[in-house]
Formats: C-alpha cells, structure tokens, sequence
C-alpha cells in the first residue's frame, strides 16, 4: 500500500520529517492519515517513500545511502548515489528554476547542499528523510537509462547482473490501481506514445523535470533530464517531457 500510494498516508503535514505521522511527537499527526481505509484509494505521497527509507535502515542496520550504493548502484555500476558529499561536485550541473512573480529564471543550489552536520547526528530508521527516499538521488541521464535497462529486463542489469527476482520485478510493474495505473513505485501510462503502454516514472524538483519510461516487452525506454522550464500550472504531466519523448520515439523508430 504504502509503494502504491495507497497507505491513507498524506503529505499535508510535508514529508522530510517522520514525527509528522507519530503521536507522541506531534499533535497534528491524526490530518496526516486520510479518512480512507487503507487500501482503498489512491493518494500519491511522498512521505510513504520516505518511510520505506526508514524501515530499510532498521532492517538493514546500515545507513538508507550506504544500503542503495551497495545492493543497486554498485551491482549496476552506476555513478550516483543520495549522498551529495560522497559525490564529485565537479560533474553538478547548475539547476534553474522558473520564478513566474519576475518572469526570470534563477538557479538552485540548495539541490547539493551538504549532509555532513545531519550525518554527524544521524539516528538510523529516524533521521532517513534528510537523503529524501523520495527522490533525492543525484544521477545522470546515462546512468538513469542503465538503471532503467535493469527494470525493462525485469531484475536484470545491463551487465547482467540480477539485484530483483524476475517475478518481483514484474509485481513491480503492474498496475494496483487501474485509473492512475501505479504499481510499486512504477506508473504504467498510454498517453505519452501513441497505442504504447509505457512503465516508469517522473521526478520534479529545484526547477529540474525527469522522466524514465520503458516498454518491457519491445525493450526500449527513453530518459529525459532537464531544468530550467515553464510548466503551465494544473496539468496532469509536463508537457515538455511529454514532447521529448515523442520526438525522441520518432528519431528511434526512423533509425
């Protein structure tokens, strides 16, 4: 419920803190659970993400950043990781952010601020949320695309090297509710490719807009990266990424 946005969880109280769900810590904490049975709608929310986060820690016993690197990243060879200081500043790109009050783009650096004194006072299964489970990996678009190519071969990297079971990867990928079409932490969407039903997903933030989709079947996917646009307001996906996609389908299907 909780990977498929339908836990009754809800972001009004933010997400970057867990005690915004705990009673003992918070006498808001009853608005942050909906009035909808678990289970039954759907709600996306990004403290749901943040509290998988969490509950790997506790598991684990090892740091959220440290257990992705480990068991996905390095597997998969991927240059990336939660973790901006464990990182080469040198290969950050500057994102900007539209500010429609001024009509002018400004840039974002507060995307790569440093961890260090959070980590100092890191607390394991509580303190997650400071590397954002929900979105807070730092990659570039050829690095998203490898880890893309491992859910287009369901578990597999390109590399050939297997972090998830086939068959978990497929429950992954298929779709818990039909009209948002989410699986776990995977969206299934028919509009952004013509008679395709592409899998994946969308990140936004500090001005830059993502998306990774794939079709598992006839095995190509598309990653689009960028920053720096206008997105008009109420629309259901960003209609640049929207375009991208397109165009790059067309550019693929010629070739």
């Amino acid at each position: 419920m909780v990977l498929s946005h339908t836990s009754s969880i809800n972001d009004k109280n933010g997400y970057f803190d867990l005690d915004v769900i705990n009673p003992s810590k918070s006498d808001q904490y009853a608005s942050s659970y909906s009035p909808n049975e678990p289970g039954t709608t759907y709600d996306y929310c990004n403290l749901n993400f943040n509290m998988v986060g969490a509950v790997i820690e506790r598991l684990s016993g090892q740091r959220f950043d440290q257990y992705i690197k480990e068991h996905i990243l390095d597997p998969l060879q991927l240059y990336a990781g939660y973790c901006v200081d464990s990182l080469d500043q040198n290969k950050f790109v500057t994102l900007y952010e539209y500010d429609p009050a001024k009509h002018d783009f400004f840039p974002q650096p507060s995307a790569y601020n440093p961890r260090s004194l959070e980590i100092k006072n890191y607390t394991l299964g509580h303190s997650t949320p400071i590397f954002s489970p929900t979105g807070g990996m730092k990659i570039s678009a050829v690095d998203l695309a490898k880890y893309m190519g491992m859910h287009m071969n369901y578990g597999t990297g390109l590399n050939g090297k297997q972090i998830i079971k086939k068959r978990n990867s497929k429950i992954m990928q298929t779709p818990i509710t039909a009209e948002e079409g989410y699986g776990l932490a995977l969206r299934s969407i028919n509009t952004l490719i013509p008679n395709k039903v592409l899998i994946g997903h969308t990140g936004s933030a500090y001005g830059l807009y993502s998306a990774m989709f794939f079709d598992p079947k006839e095995k190509f996917g598309i990653v689009v990266i960028t920053n720096g646009c206008r997105i008009p307001e109420n629309v259901d996906f960003n209609p640049l990424l929207k375009d991208c996609i397109q165009l790059i389908y067309k550019e693929m299907i010629q070739q």
